[in-house]
């Protein structure tokens, strides 16, 4: 057992680092026809379930705990064996509950991941022993996938969804709401829409309202509700982050306020979300003089220069004139003193979302919406 090898001051033989097994697989799935609620709540709780056995183990003492391996491979961690205590564990983590023990002891995830195994050990171990912090372990089958703090409130996937599904329901949206997407992993979001009340900002080209509705079960994200409007004609997204219509409830306190918060917010933000479907529909005629420099101005809305290249050559692929490769000179070439609409830069940054990760997906398309915003102001 690894807690016998570690309470004897033992070290894996290998000079290598120990690993942690990889996180749950992300995933954003975009429907090629809109799915009921029901439906994608399932899709939800189908993934998780691939993903192992959902548990909790709270750890009273991280101190009483130990980091090691018993295959010289994986990382570990188990209780060490005291009087009176039943064995347990070892469980392996993964790559996010081992950057969070780390945080809870102090120490730097990205060095000590790189140390040979033994220093890995040692650094660790006498971290944990040093604390008087306690934790709670959140488990998918034998792999711990978070470690996060007792006081966390668990809200989740299964409790939500089934809360915002009645809710839907209670507000009248029960058969109209669907589906347009869902991702699955560290972020759970489902990404749900009214396609009966779809506008049309230019011909055959329709834009819907909705609602993100997002969680995370190993302590990365709130509890959210989001507005959002979804472009049909290539599945991008925008999300009014800032509005005062998003909900975000951390995983602390009683769960049971989860309920009345939703019912509240829910029409809130369906209702604000409609709003922005107007929004869109000046940005159509909204002309911009200079592609180039409306581009660059993205700078001021948190984009990174490489976010803003890339929203460029976006942009760029839509001009009349084409760029003649796909060089940053030509791009900009392109761009330079062409006219374009604020319907085709907030488009193009939300365009750019689409090959992000999860997290950074939704960061890109809330400063869709702030452009969008600032645009048709």
């Amino acid at each position: 057992m690894i807690a016998n090898a570690l309470a004897a001051e033992r070290t894996a033989p290998s000079a290598l680092p120990l690993r942690p097994r990889p996180d749950q697989p992300a995933e954003w799935r975009a429907q090629t026809a809109p799915i009921p609620f029901d439906t994608a709540a399932q899709l939800v709780l189908d993934a998780h379930e691939r993903d192992g056995h959902r548990d909790d183990v709270l750890v009273s003492r991280v101190r009483s705990w130990a980091f090691g391996s018993d295959d010289s491979r994986d990382m570990m961690l188990a209780p060490v064996p005291l009087p009176g205590r039943p064995p347990s564990g070892p469980y392996t983590l993964r790559e996010l509950a081992f950057s969070q023990l780390c945080q809870r002891i102090g120490a730097p995830p990205p060095y000590l991941k790189e140390l040979p195994a033994k220093l890995q050990m040692a650094n660790m171990n006498w971290g944990m022993a040093s604390s008087d912090a306690s934790a709670l372990l959140r488990l998918a089958g034998n792999e711990v996938r978070a470690v996060v703090s007792e006081r966390y409130a668990t809200l989740d996937d299964q409790t939500v969804l089934s809360m915002v599904a009645d809710t839907l329901d209670r507000a009248g949206y029960g058969s109209d709401a669907m589906v347009r997407s869902v991702s699955t992993g560290l972020h759970t979001v489902l990404r749900v829409t009214l396609p009966g009340e779809g506008m049309a900002v230019k011909v055959g080209d329709v834009i819907e309202h909705g609602i993100d509705i997002a969680n995370s079960e190993v302590g990365l994200r709130s509890v959210q509700v989001t507005p959002i409007t979804h472009r049909l004609i290539c599945t991008n997204g925008m999300r009014a982050w800032r509005s005062e219509a998003t909900m975000r409830m951390r995983h602390i306190g009683d769960p049971d306020r989860l309920a009345e918060q939703l019912r509240d917010a829910i029409p809130v933000a369906f209702a604000e979300a409609r709003g922005d479907l107007d929004r869109w529909r000046v940005a159509v005629d909204r002309l911009v003089d200079s592609a180039l420099e409306e581009v660059e101005s993205l700078r001021g809305l948190g984009l990174s220069r490489s976010d803003v290249r890339a929203v460029g050559q976006e942009l760029a692929a839509s001009l009349p004139a084409l760029p003649s490769s796909s060089s940053a000179e030509s791009v900009v070439e392109a761009l330079r003193g062409a006219t374009t609409t604020a319907f085709d830069v907030a488009n193009a940054i939300t365009a750019t979302a689409r090959s992000k990760p999860v997290a950074a997906r939704l960061t890109m398309e809330e400063a869709g919406h702030r452009y969008l915003v600032r645009a048709t102001a």
